[in-house]
């Protein structure tokens, strides 16, 4: 599982530092305030462009470019733009560390878009069975792994009907990509998933993000599990779907 993980990853371009902390990017807006962010999608598009597999430590292309300094960080510059614009001050480990705590956007989550790996199956959701299954057309079910609807929340609920009116809206009668982890099945038999609708919604991700399940630890598929809980923390704190229910009980 963890080589068809690192594959899918690969194929988003999705960047991981080599050192201790996270990549972080910093450029100058059109305003002149520095602006730091540790997701390359907030960066201006012009600065994403110059970014490549295996980017070298400095790098100019036309009127604008990059350096790196001793933390692997990306300092995005404009040729013209006065030296003491050019190079920000050295950020510090604590800095560092205030920024991953601060700047996450689930929505903006690279992870939540992409291709899957091709090797995995495809299939076409037949039905939406329940807001934690499907059934696809070859007459096989499918539990999403590491997420579930609530069981304190019964078929009666707001959050229930919300969650099967979505799923339905979404999946059924579509061609998913499906991607399984180490254990393929539960005891029940059913597929264990993580779903992904074309090139622009990760299911299983989308249902957490926007409060229609929560995160279900289930050894040993544990790959997406850090992600689910980000999400999840989202969800709540905003008091979406579910967990508005569950907060009034």
């Amino acid at each position: 599982m963890k080589k068809i993980f690192v594959a899918v990853l690969c194929a988003w371009g999705i960047l991981y530092a080599v050192s201790a902390w996270a990549v972080v990017f910093l450029w100058m807006d059109e305003k002149g305030v520095m602006q730091i962010s540790d997701n390359l999608n907030q960066v201006p598009k012009e600065f994403r462009g110059l970014i490549t597999e295996n980017p070298p430590d400095k790098k100019e292309q036309g009127s604008i470019g990059y350096w790196r300094d001793a933390n692997g960080n990306f300092h995005f510059v404009r040729i013209s733009a006065p030296p003491s614009a050019q190079k920000p001050p050295e950020l510090t480990p604590k800095k560092i560390e205030q920024i991953q705590k601060t700047a996450y956007n689930p929505e903006n989550d690279m992870v939540l878009r992409g291709k899957p790996n091709p090797e995995v199956l495809t299939a076409r959701v037949e039905k939406i069975l329940t807001p934690s299954t499907i059934q696809l057309a070859s007459g096989e079910k499918l539990r999403y792994q590491g997420i579930g609807f609530p069981a304190e929340l019964s078929p009666d609920s707001a959050a229930y009907k919300q969650t099967m009116s979505y799923e339905k809206s979404l999946l059924q009668g579509k061609t998913v990509k499906i991607l399984f982890d180490r254990k393929k099945k539960d005891a029940q038999g059913f597929l264990l998933g993580e779903v992904f609708l074309g090139m622009e919604i990760f299911v299983n991700g989308d249902l957490v993000l926007k409060g229609y399940a929560q995160t279900k630890t289930e050894a040993p598929n544990l790959e997406y599990m850090k992600l689910y809980r980000k999400l999840e923390d989202n969800a709540r704190k905003n008091n979406l779907g579910i967990w508005q229910e569950i907060s009034a009980k």
